[in-house]
């Protein structure tokens, strides 16, 4: 083993050791919800992982992804092919409209329904995404005042895991981690490929069907920068350079962030999954 970035030790990916720890997960005989969570930076191949997972167990994928829940966001959210989506079953995508305002506690409260019905079925879930205060508040079993729709008073403190030391569901907790110089070049691969496949047109579509410049979901990163591009305040290299930028930053945050959540089990990822 080795520190692929600061503060994390990551096996080698090994997909058989991933599935022996799934059969494990499996076969435990416990009285609480399982659930499998598949997390890390974004562009570290999250959902490949999630998909291939999914159909060999036979189950369906919650996503964890405060931009995937907008209609007609798709080439800026990185969702999945409609391919993909016929495949696999994928719940919270698609579910709101862009004017509509979204947040930790809505999530939590969804995200808990399905992983009860879908355990109910047999299956175990599989949550992917790159929202870390998502999954975390979920699994940790965070406090939502009632009348908290935007979810920004949550008390971690009082959550189950700070009273118990438990997670709230029999969880594993895969996190994919890559070497920064690679994973940057991902992004930065991944950014251009957007705008080659029309972010631009989605942006502008989306703004001429009345979407609101200052919406929620259009605050998102590319989405804003297209807006800046599209009104003439920067060139498109410079727009494409400010979303690789910005979520090289984002991918920062990412990974300081699942830094308190010591229960994540990382694999270095060399390759696409």
């Amino acid at each position: 083993m080795r520190n692929v970035i600061k503060e994390f030790t990551a096996e080698p990916f090994d997909f058989k050791k991933i599935l022996d720890s799934v059969e494990d997960l499996s076969l435990k005989n416990s009285a609480k919800e399982k659930l499998i969570v598949i997390l890390g930076a974004t562009s570290a191949g999250k959902s490949a992982l999630a998909i291939r997972l999914a159909e060999i167990l036979g189950t369906e994928i919650i996503s964890a992804d405060s931009m995937s829940v907008y209609k007609n966001f798709n080439i800026g959210t990185a969702k999945p092919d409609s391919d993909e989506l016929r495949r696999i079953r994928h719940h919270l995508i698609d579910i709101l409209e862009p004017e509509e305002k979204f947040s930790v506690a809505e999530f939590v409260r969804r995200a808990k329904k399905i992983i009860t019905d879908l355990n109910a079925e047999k299956k175990i879930p599989i949550i992917a995404g790159g929202t870390g205060l998502y999954i975390q508040a979920l699994i940790e079993g965070y406090k939502f005042g009632e009348s908290d729709e935007a979810g920004k008073f949550f008390k971690s403190r009082e959550s189950f895991f700070a009273q118990t030391g438990e997670l709230v569901y029999d969880v594993l907790v895969i996190g994919l981690t890559m070497r920064r110089a690679k994973l940057y070049e991902r992004i930065n691969e991944r950014t251009k490929k957007m705008f080659a496949e029309g972010l631009t047109d989605e942006v502008r579509n989306l703004l001429n069907s009345g979407v609101k410049p200052d919406a929620q979901a259009m605050l998102g990163i590319g989405y804003k920068e297209t807006i800046e591009y599209l009104r003439g305040g920067a060139t498109l290299e410079e727009a494409i350079e400010k979303v690789s930028a910005a979520t090289r930053n984002f991918a920062k945050r990412q990974m300081t962030w699942y830094r308190r959540m010591k229960y994540i089990k990382f694999f270095e990822v060399e390759e696409v999954l």
